[in-house]
């Protein structure tokens, strides 16, 4: 008798031929005395997570027997990991965004006035307690760190065609009465993200628009986050496809003063939104392809963070918080047959991250600071997981009167044990300013590092999204040996103040040059500042900065690179 695969004209979802199986068709002969035989149909393997499909297998022209039943059920039972593992990232990653907007507002310096930030350059009332990074960043101070001083570090960084977007914010603050403070602000942020499941790789990019209010007074603060998130991106293992997701959500959040050092937060959050997976089929309409469904989104987190130990001289910091995001997607089914399964994925993170130093006079005005930083953290559910510590340790000795600073810093990363990875760095520096209280005269720093990053500690691992993404920082790798190590960096930086404009700013020109493996750098640069020595307004700076790095090997062109900067606080 013969022998065909088809649809099924009864059930649905009906399995296609070309896309979920390979049509079959032959010709079965059965011997005197035997009663059975098989038919193998070939599925066509996918990793979009699709519903339950049907299709028949008929028998038909039969000879020197009847045919009872001319047809049968086949059932393809489908287990891709999309959406469950787009999803997963998606929801951590808007959870990040959402959470790193809340950790902003808990460290804000709340003063009555208007406050911008363009593309990271922060201008307005609040930026007065900040200080800034060597990217050029103005990063809030944090009390609960003991960090209510300013820091500057004369460098600066290529702009990215995102940080628009990623870096840039505005807050709205008035009096509230009984020293409390009521605010209005919003911000964007956009953060991409990467991911493995088994052969099937993963990616994408989210980018969130959020504005909340929240009232804060001495004891506690409270506030509500609206956000609207966009992410796309694809997955490519046994097929390709594309995805985007939308997702509105409100966010209540809560700070209370457990007591003076100590801190405890929480916050809370569900937004609702649309999922379009796009499956690429050759010959298949994209339109058509595209299967949609609803999308959802629930989360919680609760930190601790604050001064833990304060006296004799020690003062020891810490933070630690838990983060738990579910993300759900219903079933549907596409125009052109192909269908979606309901997909349910869960992501938690667990950290925690203490900090510590002891300064020692060592007479006259000369001090040797000792420092330690550790941090932990456990990520686990259906997206990465595994388990972290960061060991970073140091000591530095200062002598204001010979205007000298020396500083060895040390830091151990062990994540992904099992693959692994280790990451590690060493890092001395000097730095020569005779007078610091004014930016007039010269300056050098010296700096030499080997491996990777020497300084961070527990922020280095607490601030990444996921401990994969550690596998991105430079020098890493991942075979878990002593590259890492061999890799140095040596730079120097020389610049002298000079007086200007009445002698309330100085006018500042830099050299500097950089050694590598890479090759040499060749840094030229200038800042104008204000000199609050000599009565000039300190809150006011222009940085520019041009680089000309020359490749150690190939026939690599030079590259170049220049940048400016503006701060102003008023």
């Amino acid at each position: 008798m013969d022998y065909r695969t088809g649809d099924d004209p009864h059930n649905e979802p009906k399995a296609v031929a070309g896309a979920d199986y390979v049509a079959a068709l032959g010709r079965l002969t059965f011997a005197p005395g035997e009663t059975v035989k098989t038919v193998e149909v070939e599925v066509l393997p996918d990793d979009h997570d699709e519903p339950f499909e049907t299709m028949r297998l008929f028998l038909e022209n039969a000879q020197g027997a009847r045919i009872d039943r001319a047809n049968a059920l086949g059932i393809i039972r489908n287990s891709g990991p999309i959406p469950q593992a787009w999803i997963a990232r998606f929801g951590r990653t808007v959870a990040d965004q959402v959470l790193d907007a809340v950790e902003s507002r808990m460290q804000a310096v709340r003063r009555p006035g208007v406050e911008v930030t363009l593309a990271g350059q922060r201008l307005g009332a609040g930026s007065g307690a900040g200080r800034q990074g060597a990217v050029g960043h103005d990063v809030a101070g944090d009390p609960a760190w003991g960090d209510d001083t300013g820091l500057h570090a004369g460098l600066s960084r290529e702009m990215t065609p995102h940080d628009p977007l990623g870096g840039s914010s505005f807050a709205v603050t008035a009096e509230a009465g009984e020293g409390g403070h009521v605010s209005l602000w919003g911000r964007g942020a956009e953060t991409r993200f990467e991911g493995r499941e088994g052969a099937l790789s993963l990616d994408g990019a989210v980018r969130s628009g959020m504005i909340g209010a929240d009232v804060s007074r001495d004891a506690w603060a409270a506030g509500m986050i609206a956000a609207r998130s966009v992410g796309e991106g694809g997955y490519a293992g046994h097929s390709e496809g594309r995805v985007e997701a939308t997702l509105t959500g409100f966010y209540p959040w809560g700070r209370l003063a457990l007591s003076d050092r100590l801190d405890a937060w929480g916050a809370a959050g569900y937004g609702t939104g649309t999922l379009a997976v796009t499956p690429e089929k050759p010959g298949t309409d994209e339109d058509e392809a595209t299967i949609r469904t609803d999308l959802s989104l629930r989360m919680a987190a609760a930190g601790l963070r604050g001064v833990l130990v304060d006296g004799g001289g020690l003062t020891l910091t810490g933070k630690s918080d838990a983060l738990i995001v579910r993300t759900s997607s219903g079933e549907a089914r596409g125009s052109d047959g192909g269908g979606l399964a309901a997909a349910r994925a869960t992501v938690t993170r667990l950290r925690a991250g203490v900090e510590g130093e002891r300064p020692f006079s060592l007479g006259g005005d000369a001090t040797l600071t000792p420092s330690l930083e550790i941090g932990v953290r456990r990520d686990g559910g259906d997206a990465e997981t595994g388990f972290g510590i960061d060991v970073s340790g140091g000591i530095a000795w200062a002598s204001p009167r010979h205007g000298l600073q020396v500083a060895l810093q040390g830091r151990g990363l062990l994540t992904h044990a099992a693959e692994g990875f280790r990451e590690r760095g060493v890092s001395g520096s000097l730095a020569w300013d005779p007078a610091p209280a004014t930016a007039q005269g010269p300056a050098l720093t010296l700096t030499q590092t080997v491996g990777d990053p020497a300084s961070g500690g527990a922020d280095a691992l607490l601030a990444q999204g996921t401990l994969a993404g550690l596998a991105a920082l430079p020098g890493s790798g991942p075979d878990g040996d002593d590259d890492g190590l061999r890799q140095r960096r040596l730079e120097a930086r020389f610049g002298y103040g000079f007086a200007a404009v009445g002698g309330r700013f100085a006018s500042v020109p830099e050299v500097g040059l950089g050694l590598s493996d890479a090759g040499r750098e060749y840094i030229l640069g200038w800042r104008l500042t204000g000199d609050e020595a000599s009565g000039g307004p300190s809150a006011l700076q222009l940085t520019t900065e041009a680089r000309r790095l020359e490749p150690a090997a190939g026939n690599a062109p030079a590259e170049h690179r220049i940048g400016a900067r503006l701060s102003a606080r008023w």
